[in-house]
C-alpha cells in the first residue's frame, strides 16, 4: 500500500527529519522513494543579485547535490531511491511524476508558523491534495520545545504511534480503515475514533431534535462496532461521539488527545462524484497542528 513514495522537496529545514520519519513504512511495503525537486518556472520572473539572469545550471547542480545527499541516507537504510531535478510548474510536475510512476503516497507540504503563531498550509499543498489521485501525507512541525529560554520547533519522528480517525461513515472514510490497518504494522498502537454530529445553530424544532437523537443513537452503535473491530486487531481504541463544527472538533480532539497523526478521507457524505477535496478535510489540513494523511 505504500510501495512507492513521492517526496517533493525544496530542501526546507525539516525535509530530512520528515524523510527519516517515513522510513518505518518499510514494514508496510515501502520499496522505493522518488526524490523530486522542481525548478519552478512560475517563480523565475524575479531577478537575482544585480539583475543577473536566473542561472539554471547552478540551481540544478545545487539541487542535484542535495538530492544525492538525501538519496545516500535512504540507500544506507536499504531503500531504493530515484532522484530527479525537473523544470516546470511546481504542482503540475509533482502530479505528473506521481501519475507516471503510479506512486502509493505523496508526502507534501511545508508548514510554518505565521506572525500569530498559527500553522498554515500553503496553496501548493492545497492544490496537490485537490488534484492528486494518490493519498497525500501532510507533514507538520508540531513539536515545540523550550531550550535555554528559546522555543524550537521539531518534527515528531514517531508519526504513526497514535492515530485519530474521524469518520462520517462515507465510502471515502471507510477506505481510511485499510490504511490504519497497514499503519499498525509500523507501530500504530493507539486509535482514537471520532464522529461529529454537525450542530445546526438556531434549529430547535421537534423534527430537528428527533433527528439529532436518532443520529446520536446510530453513531453510538456504529462506534461500538468499530471499536470492537479494531480492538480485535490489536489496537487500543477510544471512541468519541461529539456535536459541533466537524473540523473544529476534530482539530480540538487531535490536540487534546495528543495524537501523532490524523487519518481521514478527502471528502465525505454530500459531495458529488469527482469532488476530491471536502470542506471538513480541507479545514482540518489547514488548521490542525498535527500531520494529516488524506485518503482519496
Amino acid at each position: 500500500m505504500f510501495k512507492t513514495i513521492l517526496f517533493p522537496t525544496r530542501f526546507e529545514e525539516f525535509s530530512l527529519p520528515i524523510l527519516k520519519s517515513i522510513l518505518c513504512l518499510e514494514k508496510a511495503g515501502l520499496e522505493e522513494v522518488i526524490l523530486l525537486h522542481v525548478i519552478d518556472t512560475d517563480s523565475l520572473y524575479i531577478e537575482v543579485d544585480g539583475g543577473l539572469p536566473f542561472n539554471f545550471d547552478l540551481v540544478r547542480e545545487a539541487a542535484t547535490k542535495q538530492l544525492v545527499s538525501y538519496a545516500g541516507y535512504l540507500q544506507s537504510k536499504g531503500v531504493r531511491v530515484r532522484a530527479e531535478v525537473v523544470t516546470g510548474r511546481l504542482v503540475s510536475e509533482i502530479l505528473r511524476t506521481a501519475t507516471e510512476n503510479n506512486v502509493s503516497l505523496i508526502v507534501a507540504g511545508r508548514q510554518k508558523r505565521d506572525i500569530l503563531g498559527e500553522i498554515f498550509v500553503g496553496s501548493t499543498t492545497d492544490r496537490i491534495i485537490r488534484k492528486a489521485t494518490a493519498p497525500v501525507l501532510v507533514a507538520k512541525y508540531h513539536t515545540v520545545r523550550e531550550m535555554e529560554g528559546e522555543l524550537y520547533e521539531q518534527f515528531c519522528v514517531d508519526m504513526f504511534k497514535k492515530v485519530l480517525y474521524p469518520t462520517d461513515w462515507s465510502p471515502c472514510a471507510e477506505r481510511v480503515k485499510e490504511y490504519i490497518r497497514i499503519l499498525h504494522k509500523v507501530g500504530a498502537s493507539q486509535l482514537v475514533i471520532v464522529h461529529v454530529i454537525e450542530d445546526r445553530l438556531g434549529e430547535s424544532n421537534y423534527l430537528y431534535v428527533n433527528l439529532q437523537t436518532a443520529l446520536q443513537k446510530s453513531g453510538e452503535e456504529k462506534l461500538k462496532v468499530l471499536k470492537q473491530e479494531f480492538e480485535a486487531e490489536g489496537f487500543q481504541v477510544k471512541t468519541l461521539l461529539l456535536q459541533g463544527k466537524p473540523y473544529k472538533e476534530i482539530s480540538r480532539v487531535a490536540t487534546k488527545e495528543d495524537v501523532s497523526l490524523i487519518a481521514m478521507g478527502s471528502h465525505g457524505k454530500g459531495f458529488t462524484e469527482g469532488i476530491l477535496w471536502g470542506s471538513v478535510s480541507q479545514r482540518v489540513v489547514e488548521y490542525s497542528e498535527k500531520p494529516v494523511l488524506v485518503v482519496k
